[in-house]
């Protein structure tokens, strides 16, 4: 027996009883009145199947998309794959399960008609958009319904910052590109000390007052979004006393018992300041 309302969002529910019977019921009412029905006549067994899957999955530009959502339930529908964007619905991929065929309106989509697993290979920004997955059966009915969003992963392209006494304010600042991105700063792989403050949404660290143990520490900054990670480390150094950290990317700070920067016609190059490049760790 089935029991639907045309008008009502599709969520199938089934419901055994000792004559195995299936009752097919859409909407969240008739949900509500299958469970009365099944605590009302002991020994029903009754189970709600709920495939419809909801919330964002995020998906790196250049990779794949793949999910086993597609199997043919039976051999008389067909199961349809087809994208919302910005309003405009397009459909991708068709299972036609009763002539066992395939049908692809992307040459980047593939589907293993045996497991109903598909892919979309080499995915772009433009591919952001709500997939769904339809049964058309009597009556059709939903199978998922996922938001994919496509980013860009980080990458850090410089630090800057600018050239001061011991003694004096600096200001570090990290650029890099990559959507839905957030910043942190640590100082040794610890947290950042209390006098240490960030602004411009983490993108500048600023030090107060720049003591001489702030050129020993070991700098990081660490850029995420959903979908990668980028690590750059680097250190503070006096200028005219060796480094004993890897590089001389480093910036110049002038100490007074080491002589007068600010007489360096090359004051302009010491005074810049990038990352040593490190490849990505966690």
């Amino acid at each position: 027996m089935r029991l639907w309302d045309e008008h009502c969002v599709y969520v199938p529910l089934l419901c055994w009883d000792s004559r195995n019977c299936i009752w097919v019921f859409r909407g969240t009412v008739k949900v509500l009145l299958t469970f009365l029905i099944c605590l009302l006549f002991p020994g029903i067994l009754c189970m709600m199947i709920i495939p419809v899957s909801s919330g964002t999955v995020y998906v790196q530009s250049g990779s794949d998309i793949t999910d086993c959502n597609m199997k043919c339930p039976k051999d008389d529908v067909t199961v349809e794959l087809y994208r919302e964007c910005r309003g405009v619905e397009r459909t991708l991929l068709e299972n036609l399960c009763f002539i066992n065929s395939t049908k692809s309106h992307d040459s980047r989509l593939q589907l293993h008609t045996g497991s109903g697993c598909w892919k979309l290979t080499h995915v772009r920004k433009d591919d952001s958009c709500v997939y769904k997955i339809w049964c058309y059966d009597i009556p059709e009915y939903l199978i998922s319904s996922t938001e994919i969003r496509v980013l860009d992963p980080v990458l850090i392209s410089n630090i800057t910052s600018n050239c001061s006494r011991l003694g004096e304010e600096t200001a570090m600042s990290v650029q890099f590109s990559g959507e839905e991105s957030a910043v942190t700063w640590e100082v040794d792989e610890e947290p950042l000390p209390e006098r240490y403050q960030l602004i411009d949404d983490n993108r500048t660290l600023i030090i107060p007052s720049v003591q001489r143990d702030d050129t020993e520490r070991r700098f990081r900054v660490r850029i995420t979004n959903p979908v990668s990670e980028e690590i750059r480390e680097y250190r503070l150094e006096i200028r005219g006393e060796r480094s004993n950290y890897w590089g001389n990317n480093l910036i110049c700070i002038e100490d007074d018992h080491s002589g007068s920067v600010t007489q360096n016609s090359n004051i302009v190059s010491c005074c810049l300041f990038s990352s040593l490049l490190m490849e990505d760790y966690t």
